[in-house]
This record gives structure tokens, C-alpha cells and sequence, in this order.
């Protein structure tokens, strides 16, 4: 797969942990003869401590990409690098918004931009489909082309989502690394 940086330079909020990965994308694109201009990003679990990138990133993607659905599996930054809300929510609206600003260089409509997330990017994807509207005031580059369009993904899939974060149906460790320590 091809793999591009969310953003051009570091991305908003990279000094809370410098020596971690800057987010990005894997790219998965179906063969011309089988593409419908279709796509999906995609947002791995693992509970916003890790990336469980096979069975819900790469295979994913290359089931979509046999039916013919172009695949943008999303390299987020997690609650164990020291990145907590709305870091990922920051980086999954940048990911939707490249793609869709992009649309043309992958050859897919940018009307037909779905999210699709497992576990803690089931999470991840609820809240890029229903806060696509925010805009999290962070230090980080400049408004580029890629800010100036629409973060509101067209449909959106939740494979066992995590959804509360309230007691007694939290899971404890996603919202720990979502939201930081108690105290915090």
C-alpha cells in the first residue's frame, strides 16, 4: 500500500509526544476494471493504545478493494504516545477531508466517502459521523485546502462499536487512553 501524511508538516498537538509517529494513511485502491468510485477510511481498534492494523485494517481494506471500494486505512495517534481528545477525532476529520480533497487523484466520487471502524475506532468513526461539524481549536499548521472541505463522512459502518464510557458499560482502558488518567 501507498502512504501518505495527514498533514504536509507536523500535525496539530505532534509536541505532546515528538518522538511518536505522525498520523497517516495506508492507501488501497481496487484495479480500474473493478472500481466504483467508492471509498471507505478506516479505523482500526485497539482501544486508543494500539492499532490492530490485520484483521481490522489491512483485511478490510482488501475486502473492499475486491468489490471495488478504495480503502484508506487510518494511522491515528493513540492515548499511549500522550495524545488524548480530540487528538483522533482531529485526525480522522483530516483523513476524510484529504481523501475527499484528493478525491480526484484516487479516482473515486467525493459524495461516496464512507467511515468504517472496529472497537475503538468504531468509537473513533461514531464520533467523525455525528461531530463532523466541530472544529477543536489546536496549535498546528495553517488552514490549508484540505481544511476547506466538508469532515462529514456519507455513510458510516460500526463493527462493535465503543460506544459508552460511562459506568457500568465502559471499557475502562478506551476511555482511559481516550480521555487520560482520571485526574487529568
Amino acid at each position: 500500500a501507498e502512504t501518505t501524511p495527514l498533514w504536509p508538516v507536523d500535525a496539530p498537538r505532534a509536541a505532546t509526544a515528538p518522538a511518536e509517529p505522525q498520523p497517516f494513511l495506508d492507501i488501497y485502491l481496487p484495479t480500474d476494471e473493478q472500481a466504483t468510485g467508492s471509498a471507505f477510511v478506516v479505523c482500526p481498534g485497539g482501544g486508543y493504545g494500539g492499532l490492530a492494523l490485520g484483521h481490522e485494517g489491512v483485511e478490510i481494506a482488501q475486502w473492499c478493494n475486491a468489490r471495488g471500494i478504495a480503502a484508506f486505512v487510518l494511522h491515528y495517534r493513540l492515548g499511549r504516545q500522550g495524545h488524548h481528545h480530540p487528538t483522533q477525532l482531529i485526525d480522522v476529520q483530516r483523513a476524510i477531508r484529504l481523501v475527499r480533497c484528493e478525491a480526484d487523484r484516487f479516482s473515486i466520487d467525493p459524495t461516496r466517502i464512507g467511515i468504517f471502524g472496529f472497537s475503538a475506532g468504531g468509537h473513533l468513526a461514531s464520533m467523525a459521523a455525528t461531530l463532523f461539524a466541530e472544529r477543536p481549536s489546536l496549535p498546528g499548521p495553517p488552514p490549508d485546502a484540505v481544511d476547506r472541505v466538508s469532515a462529514r463522512p456519507d455513510l458510516a459502518v460500526l463493527c462493535y462499536p465503543v460506544i459508552a464510557l460511562n459506568s457500568p458499560h465502559t471499557h475502562r482502558g478506551s476511555r482511559r487512553n481516550l480521555l487520560g488518567p482520571p485526574d487529568s
